[in-house]
């Protein structure tokens, strides 16, 4: 066999990353910009398959295969026997992203727990600010929601499923009363992604033998540092709230 030169090498190079695209990708692309378009808005419905895979000239198959990949990355939702309409921006990348590196890789597990604690440490902060100033009344709906959370928890500490729910339902509360969109969609993705381990979180607390309405005081102590209004408050209380769970996870034993 003859020797590769440097310049054969490189010319291969340039070749492979010159290499066009694939059809459904060009045709991921072209849907895309249809979503993100000034005259269009979430709900929108998209022209139907037939009309669109005549329109990029490509057969059903890789239409399909197009929008299958914009459903994964949340920018469409398709419907059995409808259109496709444009989706509500959302965070589905993110919950995909994560829940897979959490499968892949279980430091990972620590980590993005550790991104959740920074992001409700800060929408703490923000809940108090927005409770003490001239938008308290916009949050009153998600505090009674954070309220409710917390008496069906006391109701039936003992029950997992309602453990779980309820641990859910109120920090997604205090997180929306924070006012951030943004915020409260990549903290959902979060949630997604780490149930399983906030359920493991749950039987541990319980086999340790303490009150199992501990985690309804802690809320409640929780919820009422932010109403206080005081952000510094706030982020004391999170901050203490959610170290205990990065603990916990910290002091799992390692999977045989």
């Amino acid at each position: 066999m003859g020797e590769t030169t440097e310049g054969d090498s490189s010319e291969r190079r340039g070749t492979m990353r010159a290499r066009p695209r694939s059809l459904t990708a060009q045709v991921v692309e072209f849907i895309e910009e249809l979503c993100v378009g000034p005259d269009v808005a979430p709900g929108d419905q998209l022209p139907p398959e037939g009309e669109l895979a005549a329109r990029f000239g490509v057969s059903r198959v890789v239409l399909r295969e197009a929008m299958k990949a914009l459903e994964a990355r949340g920018l469409v939702q398709r419907r059995q026997g409808k259109p496709a309409v444009i989706a509500s921006p959302n965070a589905l990348p993110v919950e995909n992203f994560v829940a897979l590196a959490v499968l892949r890789d279980k430091r990972a597990l620590m980590e993005f727990t550790e991104i959740r604690k920074a992001l409700e440490v800060h929408g703490a902060r923000l809940a108090a600010q927005r409770i003490a100033g001239p938008e308290e009344p916009e949050t009153r709906a998600h505090i009674a929601r954070a309220r409710e959370a917390i008496a069906e928890q006391r109701a039936a500490p003992l029950d997992m499923p309602t453990r779980i729910r309820t641990d859910v339902a109120f920090h997604q509360a205090l997180v929306a009363a924070a006012g951030n969109t943004s915020l409260t969609q990549i903290l959902d993705a979060l949630e997604h992604s780490l149930a399983e381990s906030r359920e493991e979180s749950h039987r541990r607390y319980l086999a340790t033998g303490a009150d199992p309405a501990g985690s309804a005081t802690e809320h409640e102590e929780l919820l009422d540092a932010v109403l206080t209004g005081d952000p510094a408050c706030a982020v004391a209380a999170m901050e203490d709230h959610l170290q205990v769970t990065l603990q916990e996870i910290e002091t799992r034993p390692e999977q045989g």
